[in-house]
């Protein structure tokens, strides 16, 4: 046999050292170790055949009703943990949050688009720890009342835009969130869509979407990729994020760079990055300036490049949802005038008097959450065990925030909107299964903005629901609204026609001298 491998080819004879090797090693280690179920790995790939390229969220739950809430894949020797219930996640991401807030090597989105500075795409670390800590501080619960005349006169050119053009909805929706966060990143107001800041947002987010998926590209699995020669074939990823690396560096440099220009001048308004600018000493000043610009720029970017799209998907369901089931919509009018009398807006201080919107806007995170997959995580320092299961340090563990949302025994019937179901439970189980928390992510990784972008919601929400009536239309082929969504990163409904129009001339008076009062 040894004179047989020495007469074959070296490459050859490599393969099957290698390929004995793992097999040895793989079968001595499932032995030892008692690892999680999950689908049969293959030699040497483990379950890169199996493992979903697109449609991850529904993979993972077919998988899910095989294998259990979780579930353990290998690719190329690299564990997978997957995650399918809010049980599992709140365990292990939130409990023992000290070692499962690592992220798996970034190197498609990090190394190859430039995102490294980006925190949501960070390792666990200092440099983490120090952009979360400047971000929390800018939305703390003090910070966000600050903002609320921002978000409200945001939110009435919203409504003026739904009495003018109400058949351009989509359009006004992505103006507000972009708007919104753009004024409280970089203390710029975006007048339209077309806005230039925005537009490179867009072709860089986009483009970024259209490449792949943070953290489970083929490059992302094999590193050792990255260093091939662009000419090479098979190497067209790179050719391709050479391309998309310029769009994402202009998304990022730009505005930052406009921010700059204006403080030099004295003519920029307060803002996140203008707050960094102003306090750079106090939080880099170790550190080389032209390091430190680059951090300000990751930590700026991440609040447009998190927020805007996010708080879009979530309104554009809200109008889809109260499109499709009107007698849950009229219940939350009808509910809201008890409140304001139908004679002024709704504020937040309204919020404990609107215990039925509240469950609305639970069960649209619920139905169409818009991140479907949690970012990576990854179990850093040591080994862990969890239920009898063995799961090795360097485990990437993916969050299937939609699986989780669609479990038909904690939310029956998961296909329909039914806000009511979370006023059937228990107080105790309300707020153990309140979809906000999948969907601002876990433990440590968790959406530092979350205090904002709730009340962002609910703020525009009941003020649409206050004012204007929503009623289907039929599209092309005569068809009304269904819920069918798309999206790889962000999950947004798919377009549909609707009819948005003043429940009254009372409430169109009420918008228009909201308006003119400045949306305060």
């Amino acid at each position: 046999m040894a004179n047989y491998l020495l007469s074959l080819p070296y490459s050859v004879t490599g393969s099957l050292v290698v390929f004995s090797t793992y097999c040895i090693w793989r079968s001595y280690f499932s032995r030892r170790y008692k690892l999680p179920p999950g689908p049969r790995p293959d030699p040497i790939i483990g379950n890169l055949r199996q493992f979903p390229k697109g449609n991850q969220p529904e993979v993972f739950r077919e998988w899910g009703k095989e294998f259990g809430d979780i579930i353990y894949a290998q690719i190329f020797g690299r564990g997978v943990l997957v995650l399918n219930s809010i049980r599992a996640a709140n365990d292990l991401l939130e409990k023992r949050g000290s070692i499962y807030s690592d992220r798996p090597r970034q190197v498609a989105f990090g190394e190859l688009l430039g995102m490294e500075t980006v925190l949501s795409l960070m390792p666990y670390g200092e440099p983490f720890r120090r952009h979360r800590r400047l971000i929390q501080d800018h939305f703390n619960r003090s910070m966000v009342e600050s903002f609320r005349p921002l978000v409200t006169q945001e939110i009435h050119h919203l409504l003026n835009g739904f009495l003018t053009r109400p058949e351009l909805f989509a359009t006004h929706i992505r103006r507000f969130a972009a708007g919104t966060i753009m004024q409280i990143t970089y203390g710029h107001t975006v007048e339209s869509i077309d806005d230039q800041y925005v537009k490179l947002a867009d072709d860089a987010l986009n483009a970024s979407i259209d490449y792949g998926s943070a953290g489970s590209e083929i490059v992302d699995l094999i590193p050792v990729l990255k260093y091939l020669p662009k000419w090479m074939p098979g190497a067209g990823f790179k050719r391709r994020a050479a391309v998309v690396r310029k769009l994402v560096r202009a998304m990022m440099e730009t505005p930052f760079e406009m921010v700059k220009k204006k403080k030099s001048l004295g003519t920029c308004q307060p803002c996140f990055t203008l707050s960094l600018l102003e306090n750079q000493k106090k939080t880099h000043g170790r550190m080389d300036p032209a390091e430190a610009e680059e951090d300000m720029i990751g930590i700026s970017q991440v609040l447009y490049s998190a927020g805007s799209d996010t708080i879009a998907a979530t309104l554009h369901t809200f109008i889809l949802a109260m499109t499709m089931y009107p007698d849950i919509y009229k219940k939350a009018q009808e509910e809201i005038d008890q409140v304001t009398g139908a004679s002024r807006l709704p504020n937040i201080e309204d919020r404990p008097e609107l215990p039925y919107l509240n469950c609305i806007m639970k069960e649209v995170h619920r139905w169409n959450p818009p991140a479907q997959l949690a970012l990576p995580h990854k179990l850093m320092t040591k080994d862990d065990e969890y239920r009898g299961y063995f799961i090795p340090q360097g485990t990437t563990v993916i969050a299937n925030v939609r699986g989780m949302l669609q479990d038909p025994e904690i939310y029956p019937e998961p296909e329909k909107f039914r806000p009511e179901r979370f006023m059937e439970m228990t107080a105790e189980d309300a707020e153990r299964y309140d979809p906000r928390g999948p969907v601002f992510g876990f433990g440590r990784r968790a959406c530092p903005g979350k205090l904002f972008a709730d009340m962002q919601f609910f703020l525009t929400a009941s003020r649409i629901t206050a004012t204007f009536d929503i009623l289907a239309l039929p599209d092309e082929n005569g068809k009304g609204p269904s819920a069918a969504f798309v999206g790889i990163s962000v999950s947004h409904p798919r377009p549909f026609k609707c009819d948005i129009k003043p429940r009254s001339e009372s409430c169109r008076q009420l918008i228009l001298e909201e308006d003119e009062a400045g949306g305060v």
